[in-house]
């Protein structure tokens, strides 16, 4: 089953459940995924599309939370941070810190002829999509690289 069939059923489900806070969110996203279909002219999005339209969401609403914070509103913080626990469903299983070390151990082993951190970290990016948090990526790079 792919990520918007299972949407679609969890959207029903929240509302039999009654669950206004996680219908809303899947519902929010759900129409992201069909205006995103809309202007590619598709008829769906992949689900590898799909992740990164949820990962964009998430990390808009993090930053969101650094605002937020700066002008102590806890409550809209915490409305977020439900909405981010809502989306993290829908996204792979985040690689451990030892995963993703040997990862990018890899990348760097299969690139000895890239020293550039930028290019490395955009070959990281692209395997690892979805599966690690991109400043994570770039951490790692840039500190295996000083090494």
């Amino acid at each position: 089953m792919n990520l918007r069939t299972k949407m679609q059923q969890d959207i029903i489900e929240a509302m039999k459940a009654k669950n206004q806070q996680k219908l809303e969110v899947l519902r929010f996203i759900f129409a992201q995924i069909k205006d995103e279909e809309i202007k590619q002219q598709r008829k769906e999005l992949t689900d590898e599309e799909i992740v990164k339209l949820i990962s964009n969401n998430i990390k808009k609403l993090a930053e969101a939370n650094e605002l937020y914070k700066k002008g102590n509103r806890q409550d809209l913080i915490d409305k977020n941070n439900q909405e981010i626990e809502v989306l993290k469903h829908y996204l792979p299983k985040q690689l451990s810190d030892e995963e993703l070390e040997k990862e990018i151990e890899q990348i760097i082993k299969d690139n000895p002829d890239l020293v550039h951190p930028g290019v490395l970290i955009g070959i990281a990016v692209k395997k690892l999509a979805g599966k690690a948090d991109n400043s994570r990526i770039s951490k790692l790079i840039l500190s295996k690289l000083k090494k």
